[in-house]
């Protein structure tokens, strides 16, 4: 017991267990109802930067690295439990595995920090391995927008370019924004582009989206306005 203790009280196991009471701390109060499962969602996924594009909230750094690994759709309050719980196994186990002083010295400090990077590169490593065939579990649990809801909403470009392949980017759902994966298959959308929701694309998991100027019909596609 005396081991367990040391290990998990020292540095830097005892960071992410801390950060793991908190997120206990803040399941407890959202089960009794004092704040909303999703506060910490919209906070951590939407940087509210976007207010003069129409857009309510914007999609962060963050939801785009979670669409991105597969984690899309996935609360991020469940994947910041997983992440911290597992981060707290793997700083166990390597603190277990790699020497560290005594004290609270300067090579203590390094080493730590440098432990605390691995175990952090792991537990996200490990959480995209658990969470991600959970997905298509959270959304029977907890259905997205219907797309009868989210048909014609607007919304910007987040990603650096959304194609026929790829990219992502924010809607203005008349509430606290959603993120989701955009194809552009007619032309190309840079960062930034007004765009409107018209198709939805369950096999791609994803909306078919034009240009927000083309859909009011003031571009042409094809065509590009003069400079």
């Amino acid at each position: 017991m005396s081991t367990f203790l040391h290990y998990a009280l020292g540095f830097p196991t005892f960071i992410f267990g801390a950060l793991l009471l908190c997120m206990l701390l803040y399941w407890l109060i959202a089960l009794v109802g004092l704040v909303e499962t999703d506060s910490l969602d919209q906070w951590l996924l939407f940087d509210g930067s976007d207010h003069a594009h129409g857009v309510e909230h914007s999609v962060s750094a963050l939801a785009g690295l979670l669409l991105k690994v597969g984690l899309g759709g996935i609360p991020a309050t469940v994947i910041l439990t997983v992440l911290l719980l597992l981060s707290w196994l793997a700083s166990y186990v390597l603190c277990h595995l790699v020497p560290m002083p005594e004290g609270w010295t300067l090579v203590n400090l390094i080493i730590g920090s440098a432990l605390a990077l691995a175990a952090l590169v792991l537990g996200f490593a490990a959480t995209v391995v658990v969470l991600r065939p959970l997905r298509g579990l959270v959304a029977r649990i907890a259905p997205p927008e219907t797309p009868q809801v989210l048909l014609g909403r607007t919304g910007l470009v987040r990603s650096g370019v959304v194609n026929a392949t790829q990219g992502y980017g924010s809607v203005d759902d008349g509430g606290g924004g959603l993120n989701v994966q955009m194809r552009s298959p007619e032309r190309d959308l840079p960062r930034g582009t007004e765009i409107v929701l018209i198709e939805h694309l369950p096999a791609h998991n994803a909306w078919r989206v034009v240009s927000k100027a083309e859909f009011d019909g003031s571009e042409i596609p094809g065509l590009h306005p003069p400079v």
